[in-house]
């Protein structure tokens, strides 16, 4: 089958020119090693057919065969020698990964062993038709930017489908453990700080990157987030009728009694007596 219209293709502004992101189709030689590992890019290989040898500093040595995948996180460099002829397809990624349903990567946490450090998985009969239909289109040089992120939803919501949540959850080990660390680190430390930039500073990290790992992990920017909570905090104190409106203003850092007013009518839509005084009416009524 040949492609029609080749220049329109080529020179289309959705044309896919840069190959670190998105799929391609390789074919690779007896002998040959790789070392693939990226600070910024997320991997999946579908190995379609031959034999790798993967490790890595945290991996145990594994031969993965034609029909299998396996992934490998931002950060993590892994070593592949190729044993055999192989033929596989590599998915490269940079933005949290989208299962297209209910599904997320926070949910999957409750599933990883410390122990996975790597795992592979067999392609089921639906992946091998997602990549099937994704090799033909790569061996006949189409790369729309369109095409490669419906044909990445596809493969999210093959694995969302046809795969256990513990089979997921091996699978995606090394960026599910960067996600709790993260989160983990982000939930003790964000009360320490007033603003982005201290946080981002508390973080080593610049506020961009922090942003991008922000809206990666908590599906929010830090400025908002770290607005919520402060919000739940204040919530809270406010129903609290031990604690002075005074002890709140000076605590958070509100210029004045007016300030302090005009931000919870903004925030909870009622000024803080009213919202002690409701809080206080409940519990009379339960008891």
């Amino acid at each position: 089958m040949k492609l029609l219209y080749v220049k329109e293709h080529l020179s289309c502004r959705n044309y896919v020119s840069d190959f670190h992101i998105g799929f391609q189709y390789l074919e690779q030689e007896t002998g040959e090693s790789i070392i693939k590992g990226d600070k910024y890019y997320n991997y999946i290989v579908f190995l379609l057919e031959g034999y790798m040898t993967v490790s890595g500093p945290e991996v145990q040595e594994h031969v993965c065969q034609g029909g299998e995948m396996f992934f490998i996180g931002r950060n993590l460099t892994y070593q592949i020698e190729i044993e055999s002829p192989v033929k596989y397809i590599l998915l490269a990624f940079d933005n949290p990964v989208s299962f297209g349903n209910d599904l997320t990567l926070q949910d999957l946490q409750y599933e990883v062993s410390n122990e996975q450090r790597f795992r592979k998985l067999d392609m089921c009969e639906g992946m091998l038709v997602v990549t099937n239909s994704i090799r033909f289109y790569m061996e006949h040089k189409i790369q729309c930017k369109h095409l490669h992120a419906a044909k990445q939803q596809e493969v999210f919501m093959v694995l969302a489908n046809f795969y256990t949540k513990e089979q997921l959850a091996g699978f995606f080990n090394p960026i599910l453990n960067s996600i709790t660390d993260f989160k983990e680190f982000i939930i003790n430390h964000y009360q320490d700080v007033k603003t982005v930039e201290e946080l981002a500073r508390l973080c080593n990290s610049s506020v961009r990157s922090l942003t991008r790992k922000f809206h990666e992990h908590f599906g929010d920017s830090p400025y908002s987030w770290m607005l919520k909570q402060r919000s739940k905090h204040i919530k809270m104190k406010i129903t609290d009728p031990k604690v002075p409106f005074a002890e709140i203003i000076n605590e958070y850092g509100f210029s004045s009694p007016a300030h302090f007013t005009s931000f919870c009518k903004k925030y909870f839509g009622e000024a803080p007596s009213h919202i002690r005084k409701k809080h206080k009416e409940r519990l009379l009524v339960k008891s």
